[in-house]
């Protein structure tokens, strides 16, 4: 972490977070002039509150007909496990279709296999994060339907109240400065006599463990810096 930045965790103790910042506030300020620059960073734990998740499959025949046949016949299959897993109607749509005439491709004069494939699958996107971990953990009994899911995109997490949690993220960040800026004027022997400039930096959404990216994962971290120059006498 550079000197120059503080961080406090909220979720941290908070006598721990303030030995931290005594201790090592003082070496990544900078004065300019009459000018005391600090940084402060907040972060709080957050938890998604909404997944998206896309199953494809296809299916092939010599007929339009037959491959529409077949691919209803898998998508109602799976329609039917997302809902077994406490999923909603309302939550599940059905993903773009494509449809592919192995006759009708210029590039292919010797086709071997079906005619016709149709790619398509279902997509959900719920508030219900334990159905989809639920859902993700069974996706074998799709297989054992006899659908092959071409593709698992997802499950995908997203925390979407950011504006919720965002006054209380940057007060944080600048009870943070103010803070370190306090200790570094009774240190120093000046006075802090105003604020000169502010700077908030944008608000980041990480994930909270390292091994994995951030929209993978339920758990995340918001997390500001707030730049503020005050002026000393």
């Amino acid at each position: 972490m550079p000197k120059t930045i503080l961080s406090v965790s909220i979720a941290s103790c908070a006598l721990i977070a303030s030995a931290f910042l005594m201790a090592g506030a003082v070496q990544g300020f900078k004065t300019e002039g009459r000018i005391l620059t600090v940084r402060g960073a907040a972060e709080i734990p957050v938890m998604a509150d909404i997944a998206t998740w896309t199953l494809s499959f296809v299916a092939t025949a010599d007929t339009l007909s037959t491959a529409q046949s077949s691919f209803k016949v898998q998508e109602a299959a799976v329609r039917s496990f997302l809902k077994s897993m406490g999923l909603s109607e309302e939550d599940i749509t059905a993903a773009p279709l494509s449809v592919n005439d192995a006759e009708a491709d210029r590039y292919n004069d010797r086709r071997t296999g079906p005619r016709f494939t149709i790619s398509g699958g279902v997509v959900v996107r719920t508030d219900n994060l334990e159905a989809v971990a639920k859902a993700k953990n069974n996706l074998q009994k799709v297989l054992e339907s006899g659908v092959v899911v071409t593709n698992s995109w997802g499950p995908n997490y997203a925390f979407t109240r950011l504006n919720d949690k965002k006054p209380e993220l940057v007060s944080e960040s600048a009870r943070a400065a103010r803070t370190a800026a306090d200790q570094f004027a009774k240190d120093s022997g000046v006075k802090i006599t105003g604020i000169a400039k502010a700077y908030q930096g944008n608000v980041q959404i990480l994930g909270r463990d390292d091994f994995a990216g951030e929209s993978e994962q339920k758990h995340k971290i918001l997390r500001v810096v707030t730049t503020i120059d005050y002026v000393i006498k």
